[in-house]
Formats: structure tokens, C-alpha cells, sequence
């Protein structure tokens, strides 16, 4: 039983080897070629050490950073294949030209291979690793060791291989001084260093067989701006020029613009007076530099109205004058403007308006119509103009227009005197219709008034027919005379041919409010002299004149007579108000 255990634990050591064996047979390799020789190391970010190397990695992709003060650095991704050794070749150039002082020097022991970074912790602001600023042979000046830097605060980082940081904190360097730290324990100790004052510019590295001097540069930055005074909603263009720079930034209150550039511009659009920060770091140090850019929130604005006072008339539903007024308006700084009641206008402009008013009852009008603009920007900016129009007129019912029939004396007009027979009531009856006709022509300018001439019935066609005719040109001249225009009028002559029957006569005239106080003579002369007559009909409404004889007029008995008016009877011409004998005709119509 003894012998069988141990064979079985010689299975499992035999078997834990070969895993073993199997596992480390997986292992790749990175084999790194630096020059100079002196850089230093960084795989995804981690510090390896300096100079050419081989590394065991696990397979894959890795970024590879190879850093030396004054030389640009490189990184790039490097795939490493498992069990396989990769090969990767690194050639860094130099950055041209000198730094100069003023200088202080920094010191630095107990850090060995450790990679030393100044004012950031990313490979970025590596400078160098311990054994390069351990001061060396102090005596030999073939093996100085030494690390020049700008006069001021320093922030040192150290970083053991691995990542592993084992000292951070600032040191302040003097001008032509020495600062001695101990990574050890944190221990400084300042020495004069004369030479400082007399050294001039230097090469920001070089090395030689067991010395290195690192110069490091001072950072520099400006920050300026295309215009330090912009409207609302403008730009500007804000520009940097930094030096030596690793990280810079622009920062506001409305946030931070990181640049990748170590020189540039951008454009910014600001919605209130702004200050911008260039924030610049490099391992010299850092650097600030401030630009402000002043926004104006102001809102101007103008509004016009012209004219501000206008007419309105309405008659029925019919607007016969409207004015219109101009409105006029102009801002600046303005993003958004409206005119209230109009909505959302351009900046500038102008715009007609006919204005109604709110009114609707009839009567006179009198209002006062109010338009305010409200200008407004993004930043907070606004301004506020009105401007008035006052309407006046007036809103009036369609016009009545009284329609009477016209009647005339037996008859009369003649042909010889084709201007008489238009009684002086009669004439007062038409002023009434001409008058009430000249308004209804504002509300419908297509109306006109149709004249039908009629006779009675007695005598032939052939003489009732002109008299009607001369009856409704009577009618018509007159009607011109007191302004109504003549293409307005249109005549036609009826003659006897449309009679007003007896029980037609009847009906009228018992509703008649013109009625004559007593008979003036027997209901047939009656009907005759209702039938004497010219009627008004409205067109094209169709609307005819009331056919009441004017019993109650000073005229009636002359107008109700059916025989021809005797020497001694008086007619009241249509043109004259004088009292003129009539001669005999011998037609009774």
C-alpha cells in the first residue's frame, strides 16, 4: 500500500510539471529596440524601464509608449502572438533647437530605474528615470548626472517599474540653486549652484558614457481673442499659441474645451459677457493666459404707424371705405420679434393694414387700435414699442329708400309743352326718392331706378302711348336735375296697356294714407286719375313704388280732374313754383 501511494504522487508532481511546463511553453515575448538607447519604456501605460529589452507579455495587442525628454515620443499598438517572440523597433527624433535660463537644478536619489515625471502623471511628462539625476560622479566630469529645470514649483511624480508610485508631491526649485531630494525617506536639502547663472542655452537632453544632462523647457501660452465685444447670437474666434505643452484647455463657465493642439482657434458663441481660461501644462510647469469677451444683451427696437389715423364706413354688410395704415418697424440684437395682434415679423420690415373696428352695432366710430413689437434675443435681452391707429367713420342700416308713384294732371305732359304737368307735390315726392336714392347708390352702385310711364284709359294708343312716354321722360329729367346720374334711370311707356282695375282701386285706396278728407268726384274719375301716373321700381331688387293717390296734396283736385284744366286753372310747372295759364288740348287723358 506504501509503494502504490507513492507511485500515485509521483503521477501528480509528474503531472503538475508538465501543466507547468505547457503553461510556461504559452508565455510571448515583446523584444524592444530603443533608440536612443537611454529612452524609456511604457506598456498600456505602465512603466517597464529604460532601454532595449525583452518582455513577456500575454498575447495580443498592446500599446507601446517610448518616451525620452527632447525626442518626440512614439506609441503605437504592437501585436504580440502567443508562444512567439515579437520584435519592435523604436527610433525616436530628436526635437530641434535650445533652452535657455533662467535655472535651477533638481536632484534626485534613491530612485534608480524608477521614471520620474514632472507636473502630470501620464508618460506625457516623463523626463527621465532616478539614475539619471542621481548627481553621479560628483567629481568626474564625465559622469554628471543632472536634471535642469525652469525656476519655481515642480510637481514630481515617481513611478517604480509597474506603476506603482512611490512618491508625489511639488518642490520648489530656486534660480542657480540645487534642491537634493531622497526618494527614500523625503528628505530636501538645498545647495547653491553658481553655475546656473552662467549657464547658457543648452540641448534639452544629452548623455554620454555615464553622465545626462536634461534641460527641461519653460511652458508658454497666450490666449487672445478676434473681437473682445460681440452682439447677442455673434461669434468670435478665440486663438492660442502654447509651447512646450502637454494638455491644455479652455475653460469658461460654460464648461472645459480640451485642445490637441499645442496651437489653434475656436469659435465661440457666448450669451453673456464671458471669461475664457487657457489652461496649458507641460513638464517645465504650467501656464495661464485670459481673454473676455463682452456681450451686448441690448435690444433696440422702432415701430411706426402712417398715417395713425384712418376712415372706415360700413353700410349693411357692405364696406364702402376702409383706410389702411403702414407699419413700419425695425430692431437690432434681436433674435425673435413679434407684433401683437400681426404674430411672429422679421427683424425689419413694414406691412399695409386695413383695420376693421370691433364695433358691429350702427352708429358712429370712434377707436383707437393698439400694435405692440416685442423684441427679444437668446441672452436675455428685450425692448417693447407700440404704436396706435385711430379709426373713425361710422357703421350705417342700408338706407330706406321711399318708392312712390308720380301722378299727373289730365293730359298732361302735351306735346307742346312736354317740361309741364310735374305738380310741386309731386316734385317734393321725387326730391324724397332722389335723395334716399343718391345713398342707396354708396351701398349697391349697380342700382338703378326703371320709370313706367301710364295713361287712363281713355283715348287711343295711339295718343296714350307718347303721353306716357313723355310722362316718364318728365319723371326722368327731373330726377337727373336733382343729381341722380342719367344711365341710372331707364324709362319705359306703358300707355293704357297696364290699368290699375277698379277693385284694385278700391283696395289701394282704402288703405290709402293719403286719402282726401271728402270724395273730390265719382269713384270711375277715381280710378282714371290712379291711373295717371308713372311708377319707380328699384332694380334689380325689383322693389316698385306705392301707388297712392296724393289725396291730401294742395294739387289733388287738379290732379284728380278728369277733363282738361281750363284756361283759368293753374299747373305748377316742374322747373318753376309760378302759377302759368294752360292752354286747351283737345285730347282728355
Amino acid at each position: 500500500m506504501r509503494h502504490r501511494g507513492r507511485f500515485y504522487e509521483r503521477i501528480a508532481f509528474t503531472s503538475l510539471l508538465l501543466f507547468a511546463g505547457l503553461a510556461f511553453a504559452k508565455d510571448s515575448k515583446l523584444r524592444i529596440h530603443v533608440v536612443p538607447k537611454q529612452a524609456y519604456i511604457f506598456i498600456d501605460g505602465v512603466p517597464y524601464g529604460p532601454g532595449g529589452r525583452t518582455i513577456k507579455l500575454s498575447s495580443g495587442n498592446h500599446s507601446i509608449g517610448v518616451y525620452n525628454y527632447g525626442f518626440a515620443p512614439q506609441v503605437r499598438d504592437v501585436s504580440v502572438t502567443e508562444g512567439e517572440v515579437t520584435q519592435a523597433e523604436f527610433t525616436l527624433q530628436p526635437v530641434p533647437g535650445n533652452v535657455s535660463g533662467p535655472w535651477g537644478r533638481l536632484q534626485i536619489e534613491g530612485a534608480s530605474h524608477s521614471a520620474i515625471l514632472l507636473t502630470g502623471k501620464t508618460p506625457d511628462y516623463f523626463v527621465g528615470h532616478g539614475d539619471e539625476f542621481n548627481h553621479g560622479g560628483a567629481f568626474l566630469p564625465c559622469c554628471i548626472q543632472r536634471l535642469i529645470v525652469p525656476p519655481g514649483p515642480h510637481a514630481l511624480t515617481i513611478l517604480d517599474k509597474g506603476g506603482h508610485e512611490r512618491w508625489s508631491g511639488t518642490l520648489n526649485v530656486a534660480a542657480n540653486e540645487r534642491l537634493i531630494f531622497n526618494a527614500n525617506n523625503g528628505h530636501q536639502k538645498v545647495k547653491p549652484w553658481p553655475k546656473g547663472a552662467d549657464t547658457g542655452p543648452l540641448p534639452r537632453f544629452t548623455a554620454g558614457i555615464a553622465s545626462a544632462t536634461v534641460a527641461v523647457a519653460p511652458v508658454t501660452g497666450s490666449l487672445t481673442t478676434q473681437s473682445g465685444k460681440i452682439n447677442c447670437g455673434d461669434s468670435t474666434q478665440l486663438a492660442w499659441t502654447t509651447a512646450e505643452t502637454v494638455e491644455r484647455a479652455i475653460v469658461s463657465d460654460t464648461g472645459t474645451l480640451k485642445q490637441s493642439e499645442a496651437s489653434g482657434n475656436v469659435s465661440v458663441r457666448p450669451l453673456k459677457t464671458s471669461k475664457y481660461d487657457l489652461q496649458a501644462s507641460g513638464p517645465g510647469g504650467t501656464v495661464t493666459s485670459s481673454a473676455t469677451v463682452d456681450v451686448n444683451t441690448a435690444v433696440q427696437s422702432s415701430l411706426q404707424a402712417s398715417p395713425n389715423e384712418i376712415r372706415y364706413r360700413k353700410i349693411g354688410e357692405k364696406v364702402l371705405e376702409q383706410g389702411s395704415s403702414n407699419l413700419t418697424w425695425s430692431t437690432s440684437n434681436a433674435s425673435s420679434v413679434a407684433i401683437e395682434p400681426l404674430g411672429s415679423v422679421d427683424a425689419n420690415g413694414s406691412k399695409s393694414i386695413q383695420n376693421s373696428p370691433t364695433q358691429q352695432t350702427n352708429g358712429a366710430v370712434n377707436e383707437t387700435l393698439t400694435y405692440t413689437l416685442t423684441a427679444k434675443n437668446e441672452c436675455g435681452g428685450s425692448d417693447t414699442q407700440t404704436a396706435s391707429v385711430r379709426i373713425v367713420g361710422s357703421i350705417e342700416p342700408i338706407p330706406e329708400l321711399p318708392l312712390t308713384s308720380v301722378f299727373f294732371p289730365t293730359g298732361l305732359p302735351d306735346q307742346r309743352h312736354p317740361d309741364r304737368g310735374l305738380v310741386r307735390s309731386q316734385q317734393l315726392e321725387l326730391d324724397k326718392t332722389a335723395e334716399a336714392f343718391k345713398k342707396y347708390l354708396e351701398y349697391d352702385p349697380d342700382a338703378r331706378l326703371s320709370v313706367l310711364g301710364n295713361t287712363d284709359e281713355r283715348d287711343s294708343n295711339a295718343r296714350n302711348q307718347p303721353l306716357s312716354e313723355r310722362r316718364a321722360n318728365r319723371v326722368k329729367e327731373y330726377l337727373v336735375s336733382v343729381g341722380i346720374p342719367e344711365n341710372k334711370i331707364e324709362t319705359t311707356a306703358q300707355g293704357k296697356e297696364h290699368p290699375l282695375d277698379a277693385a284694385t282701386v278700391k283696395s289701394l285706396h282704402d288703405q290709402n294714407p293719403n286719402k282726401p278728407d271728402k270724395s273730390l268726384g265719382t269713384f270711375q274719375e277715381l280710378v282714371w286719375a290712379y291711373n295717371r301716373r308713372v311708377d319707380l321700381v328699384l332694380e334689380p331688387k325689383g322693389e316698385r313704388s306705392t301707388q297712392y293717390f296724393p289725396g291730401t296734396a294742395s294739387e289733388a283736385r287738379l290732379l284728380f280732374d278728369s277733363k282738361w284744366p281750363e284756361n283759368t286753372q293753374t299747373v305748377i310747372l316742374a322747373s318753376e313754383k309760378a302759377k302759368i295759364p294752360v292752354e286747351p288740348d283737345p285730347g282728355k287723358k
